[in-house]
């Protein structure tokens, strides 16, 4: 017989196992809110000394745990989980910083006595919560610092050296700044920290900003059986770390524009930047050049002379970050041939997945100065290079200038208003995709110029296509990439060998799609058309922008895309019709093919209703407006039951007096047309085998997902009066305002 399941979470279990016992059994009594439930575990501990009672005392919490549901369990869980990962090598070394800068030496005596690691992080989790979490905000930075895409590094070019550590920074008015750049409806708080040199960085202050998300809802199912809900503010947080060695502000934060405007604030308030003047700098490095090459050409530089520029360090990745590669020569070495002779040709590095370090030498002297001079520059992956800390100008630009030269540097530049409103059906076309990465041959088809996306933060390099398809008699199937001789082009050879001809490689180059700045760009473009902004991603395909005036009322208004996947579509439209209490919105479409409507909203397509070049919004109100108040009624379920259809294989059912419900696939739409021809023939309850004739399945409930289901049975469909028979659930019209 199978044993039962424990229901206790591997954070919690382990905790349990590994702390000492009265430390783990004050964790798990901490209760964070009413619905969490009462463990009442046993108020005596045994004597810590006795391993045995020890023991079973641990086997006792357990076996309390256990009887109850996983769901009940889970805030323990991830209490226990957050105090684990402040107890690990690094976790600790985050938490022991931060303590040496908030404790006093008696707190300090105190946190220092506990037995080991995981004791001193559940006493900062129980005795100093507010350190705790400060600590595991310095924890997060540094991961995301070296690894994470919620990271973003900025160069600040300041006309003088600043003095500057925690307590020099006015946190009251880089608040009151950040709070009004973000539009917050709530204050926002700092607090400073000084972060002492480390091997891996230098010194650095560190800022937590806090401030409040949108404000959001959920259900609660009471104990008494009634619905209720909870309406709250959900915690939002961006993590600033500013290197005074370096000039350089690193920003951690869920959202680009987040991390752009708290830098520029920073760098206003606390270093006196006039950041209108002297935008702050966003540079990005493309490492991918050295895949071909590990060899530098010797560019021209007005007013330098290069005697040589050789690469002497190369690190690359084997598969995972945690797994690389390093090749250090000496300057008289050519690390090519290094590379061939130890590590054989078409080596790792030339199939590299990605270079993580390269440090390049540079012998040079200024035009009219004999003395010959060096310059060495390490860039770390595709945001990080010492050129930065290096103090003397001249030699900052000369490094710049021959980074872009080879090609590796791209600079951030904001793109102009104007051009973004101009790029818009494009942009809406690129946010639209199910992919992530594009092709040079697609931005070219779009218009869009790759080079000036990844200047303005919308795109990064991600290499280059190394096989292609060829639709074509003489060599079919799959090509692989070769080069030409021709500048700008590359080769494309069948699998035996065959000539594909010659195709540019630009058109190969791959690009990621930098999704959250794209999607808040779009946002920004469309926002002007709104009386109430109130920005709240509902679903990573659906976000609620605000509202606008309509006849006096406020309409909500929501941007959805990818309704062309019938998976995206059926689940947006769950999500909409959970939200009815809103009324009848307007949902703005990135996709060309979309339903009317999605749960109880107006679908407009965007495209179809673009303004004016010169007007000043992209979108033109008239035809939304129009759009809305033609298809309102319809929205509520129009004056009788009917099926419309949208493509082959989606379609929306319109009731009476209820919301629209979109269909995916050919099941869902037979069996609502013939419920619908069945209600309106007066025989409204239709036999299940003649019901689902043709359709493959026994019942109407295998043709949708659970949670579809569960939200339409009884709301639209239901048993009829006799035992295998169905009905359309029909009510009573609303009728369209005036």
């Amino acid at each position: 017989m199978a044993r039962k399941a424990i229901p206790v979470g591997p954070h919690t279990h382990g905790l349990i196992e590994d702390a000492r016992i009265d430390l783990a059994r004050a964790v798990l009594a901490v209760r964070e809110g009413e619905n969490e439930p009462e463990f009442n575990l046993p108020e005596e501990v045994p004597n810590p000394l006795d391993d045995e009672s020890i023991n079973a005392f641990r086997q006792e919490i357990i076996e309390i745990l256990s009887e109850f549901d996983p769901d009940e369990l889970r805030p323990a869980e991830q209490r226990c989980r957050r105090i684990r990962a402040l107890a690990d090598s690094k976790g600790i070394t985050s938490l022991t910083t931060i303590v040496d800068k908030q404790f006093s030496e008696e707190q300090v005596r105190e946190i220092n006595s506990q037995p080991d690691p995981l004791c001193r992080s559940i006493w900062a989790f129980l005795n100093a919560r507010q350190t705790f979490e400060d600590a595991e905000s310095f924890h997060f930075a540094r991961q995301f610092r070296d690894y994470g895409k919620l990271y973003d590094a900025f160069e600040v070019e300041l006309e003088k050296a600043v003095a500057l550590d925690s307590g020099s920074i006015d946190e009251m008015a880089l608040a009151a700044k950040i709070t009004k750049v973000l539009e917050l409806k709530t204050n926002c708080t700092v607090k400073a920290l000084d972060l002492p040199a480390t091997t891996a960085h230098p010194a650095s202050i560190m800022l937590i900003v806090r401030h409040g998300g949108p404000l959001s809802s959920v259900y609660d199912h009471r104990d008494d059986g009634r619905r209720g809900t909870i309406y709250f503010r959900p915690p939002n947080e961006a993590t600033l770390i500013y290197t005074p060695s370096m000039r350089q502000i690193e920003v951690c934060a869920d959202s680009p524009v987040v991390r752009q405007e708290v830098a520029g604030s920073f760098a206003e308030i606390a270093l006196g930047h006039d950041v209108s003047q002297k935008p702050l700098t966003w540079k990005r490095y493309n490492l991918s050049r050295f895949r071909s090459s590990l060899r530098l050409d010797v560019p021209r530089i007005d007013g330098y002379e290069i005697k040589f520029a050789r690469v002497l360090e190369a690190e690359v990745r084997l598969g995972t970050w945690s797994r690389k590669l390093l090749l250090k020569v000496a300057v008289d070495d050519d690390i090519v041939d290094v590379a061939d002779r130890y590590l054989r040709p078409n080596n790792i590095f030339r199939r590299a997945d990605g270079f993580s370090r390269i440090g390049i030498a540079i012998s040079y002297n200024r035009v009219g100065d004999e003395k010959e001079r060096t310059l060495n520059i390490t860039i770390s992956g595709t945001k990080s290079c010492n050129l930065q800390s290096n103090k003397d100008p001249e030699e900052r630009n000369l490094g710049f200038a021959l980074l872009d030269a080879w090609g590796i540097l791209s600079a951030f530049q904001q793109i102009d208003p104007n051009d973004l409103r101009a790029m818009f059906p494009q942009l809406i076309d690129l946010h639209d995709r199910t992919e992530d990465e594009v092709s040079g041959a697609y931005l070219r088809e779009l218009g869009l110029d790759p080079d000036r996306l990844i200047q303005g933060g919308l795109l990064e390099r991600r290499g280059r296509q190394d096989v292609v398809l060829i639709d074509d008699d003489d060599v079919g199937g799959e090509a692989v990439i070769k080069p030409s001789a021709r500048e700008g082009m590359v080769r494309t050879e069948g699998a035996f060998g065959e000539d594909g001809g010659e195709r540019p490689a630009s058109d190969l180059e791959m690009y990621e799609i930098n999704r959250q700045w794209l999607h808040e760009t779009v946002v920004l473009l469309i926002k002007p058309l709104l009386t109430k902004r109130a920005s709240q991603i509902l679903d990573p395909d659906l976000t609620l922008l605000g509202a606008m005036q309509i006849g006096g009322a406020e309409v909500p208004v929501y941007f959805g895309r990818r309704l062309y996947d019938l998976k995206t579509l059926e689940r947006l439209d769950l999500a909409l019709r959970a939200r009815n209490q809103a009324g009848v919105g307007i949902v703005l479409a990135a996709s060309t093919e979309m339903p009317s409507h999605l749960g109880p909203n107006v679908v407009v397509p965007l495209l179809s209703n673009l303004s004016p070049e010169e007007a000043e919004i992209v979108l033109a109100r008239d035809g939304l407006e129009l759009a809305f108040r033609n298809n309102f009624s319809l929205a509520r379920g129009g004056a009788t039951p009917q099926v419309l259809r949208s493509g082959k294989q989606s379609a929306t059912l319109h009731v009476p007096g209820k919301d629209a419900l979109a269909l995916v696939g050919a099941d869902q739409i037979t069996i609502f047309e013939r419920l619908v021809a069945a209600n309106k023939a007066g025989s409204p309850d239709k036999q299940v085998k003649e019901l689902m004739d043709g359709l493959g399945s026994r019942s109407p409930q295998q043709a949708f997902r659970k949670a579809a289901w569960e939200s339409i049975l009884n709301n639209y469909i239901s048993k009829g009066a006799k035992r295998g028979y169905w009905r359309l659930v029909v009510d009573t019209p609303i009728e369209a305002p005036v």
